[in-house]
C-alpha cells in the first residue's frame, strides 16, 4: 500500500485502500503488550497527551457511564472527545467529538494518513509483530482528538486495562463501573483477578469513582487505592442514587452537591446507577460542584445505541446488547419495570464464550417464543447449540432455530400479538449484523 510518488515521497493511500487495510487487520486478533501502540503513539508525535483525559474501565456499563460523563462534560464548556466500543454499524462510531460520531470520510481519511506510519513503526517492531486493529484505532483517535483541539478525552478501555492500548494515557481520573467475569482466558479466572487487570490502570495519586461491586472486590479497589495514594469515591457511600421506580425523575446526591429532578432519554433502570457514577467521576474531574442545569442538559441528551433502544412501536420492538449473565439479568429486570411483565417474542444470539446458559435461565422464562440464531462474529455459537440449551431448561418456551437474524427478526415480527414485545439481544454483534440489514445508524 506504499505508493511512490516519483518525488521520493510516499503517497497516502486511498480511502479505498484504507477501508480495506482496517478490515483486514480484524483477523489479526487480540495480543497483549503496549510496545507497539507505544511506538505508534510516539511517531505520531504522543498526540494523547495534548489533552486531559478520563479513562472509564470496567465489566458492564462502561459505554453508557463514558458517554454521560461526556455529555456532562460537555454541557460544562469543554470539548470532549469520547472513544467507545465495540461500534455497531461503522468503525467511525467510535469516535465522537461532542457527542457526534466522525464521518466515514474523516474516519477513513485518518487511517489512510497514518497508515505510512504504522508501516515504519512496524518495521522497527521484532520480527512477526504487527500492530492490531484496535491499536489503530485507538492511535487515530488519539490523533483526531488532538487536531479537533479537544479540551478532555473519555476514553472507553476495549479489554481488561492493564494491556489495552488505552491504557498508555495519562488519566486524571479513572472510573470502575462493575467486575464480573469476562475474558477469563485473558484477564484470570475469579472477579479479583480480573479487578487486579482493570485496576491497573490507577496511577498513583489518581482519582477513582467506582460503581456497584461484589464486597471482597470493593475491599481490594480501596486497598489499591490505598496503596497508590488515590482518592476513591464509591457509589452507594459517596454518591448516592435516590430514586422511586415509579417515578420518571431521580436525584443523586453527590460529595459536591444535591441534583434533583433529573431525566434519562435512554430506557433501563440500571442506566440511573450509570449516570450517578458518571455524576461522581465528573464531579471528581472538574473538583467542584455541577452546574445543576448543566447537569440535566447533559443526562438528558445522552442516547446509548443498542441498549433498550427503541426501534419500532407497530409491534414494540426492542434492542439490546446484553452480553454477558449479569447483563442480561439486569437487562431483564429493567424490562420488567418497564414492560409491566409484558410477555416477549426473543430473537437471540450469544457467542460461544460469554455464558450463555446463565444469560438463557434469565432471558428464557421471560419469553413465549425464543428464535435463536447467529451472528457474523467467527465465535457466535450456532443457532443448533443454542436451541438445546434452551430446550434443556425446565418450562422452555417453545423454539425456531433461524440462522439468518434478519429471517428471524421478521419472523418475531409476524409472531407479535398486540400485547407481545419483540426483543433482540444477547450480543452486539447481532445488533449490529442486524442495523446494517435492516440499513440503520
Amino acid at each position: 500500500m506504499r505508493r511512490n510518488n516519483g518525488d521520493g515521497n510516499v503517497a497516502i493511500p486511498t480511502l479505498e485502500e484504507a477501508r480495506a487495510y482496517i478490515s483486514s487487520l480484524e483477523m489479526l486478533g487480540m495480543r497483549l503488550g503496549l510496545d507497539r501502540v507505544r511506538a505508534l503513539a510516539a511517531a505520531l508525535g504522543d498526540p494523547q497527551l495534548a489533552y486531559r483525559t478520563v479513562h472509564v474501565v470496567g465489566t458492564n456499563g462502561k459505554s453508557s457511564t463514558t458517554r454521560f460523563i461526556s455529555s456532562i462534560l460537555k454541557e460544562h464548556g469543554l470539548k470532549v472527545g469520547t472513544y467507545v466500543s465495540p461500534h455497531l454499524v461503522s468503525l467511525a462510531e467510535r469516535q465522537m467529538i461532542d457527542g457526534v460520531p466522525t464521518s466515514d470520510e474523516e474516519f477513513y481519511g485518518l487511517v489512510a494518513r497514518i497508515m505510512p506510519v504504522v508501516t515504519a513503526v512496524e518495521a522497527s517492531l521484532p520480527q512477526g509483530e504487527t500492530l492490531t486493529q484496535f491499536e489503530v484505532l485507538t492511535a487515530v483517535a488519539f490523533l483526531h482528538f488532538k487536531e479537533q483541539g479537544c479540551d478532555v478525552a473519555v476514553m472507553e478501555a476495549g479489554l481488561g486495562g492493564r494491556w489495552d492500548a488505552t491504557s498508555i494515557i495519562q488519566s486524571e481520573v479513572q472510573v470502575v463501573t462493575t467486575i464480573g467475569l469476562e475474558h477469563t482466558e485473558l484477564l484470570g479466572e475469579t472477579t479479583l483477578a480480573i479487578l487486579e487487570e482493570k485496576a491497573a490502570v490507577i496511577p498513583a495519586g489518581g482519582k477513582v469513582m467506582a460503581g456497584t461491586l461484589d464486597e471482597p472486590v470493593m475491599a481490594r479497589l480501596k486497598a489499591i487505592c490505598d496503596e497508590r495514594g488515590a482518592v476513591m469515591r464509591v457509589l452507594g457511600e459517596d454518591v448516592s442514587l435516590l430514586a422511586d421506580l415509579g417515578q420518571e425523575g431521580f436525584d443523586i446526591f453527590g460529595v459536591e452537591d444535591y441534583y434533583s429532578t433529573l431525566h434519562l432519554s435512554v430506557l433501563g433502570t440500571y442506566q440511573r446507577s450509570n449516570a450517578a457514577v458518571a455524576v461522581g467521576a465528573a464531579e471528581l474531574f472538574l473538583a467542584r460542584a455541577l452546574d445543576p442545569e448543566a447537569l440535566r442538559r447533559g443526562l438528558l441528551s445522552t442516547q446509548v445505541p443498542g441498549r433498550l433502544e427503541v426501534i419500532s412501536t407497530h409491534p414494540l420492538c426492542i434492542l439490546d446488547g446484553a452480553h454477558n449473565p449479569s447483563g442480561m439479568a439486569e437487562m431483564v429486570r429493567s424490562l420488567d419495570r418497564i414492560l409491566d411483565r409484558r410477555r416477549l417474542i426473543g430473537v437471540v444470539s450469544i457467542l460461544r464464550d460469554k455464558g450463555a446458559e446463565e444469560m438463557l435461565r434469565d432471558l428464557a422464562p421471560r419469553c413465549d417464543i425464543l428464535l435463536v440464531t447467529q451472528n457474523s462474529n467467527p465465535r457466535s455459537q450456532s443457532a443448533e447449540a443454542l436451541a438445546a440449551l434452551v430446550q434443556a431448561l425446565e418450562n422452555a418456551p417453545e423454539v425456531f432455530i433461524d440462522p439468518d437474524p434478519r429471517s428471524a427478526l421478521m419472523s418475531a415480527y409476524r409472531l407479535a400479538t398486540s400485547n407481545q414485545v419483540v426483543l433482540v439481544t444477547g450480543s452486539l454483534y447481532l445488533i449490529a449484523d442486524l442495523k446494517r440489514a435492516l440499513g440503520r445508524d
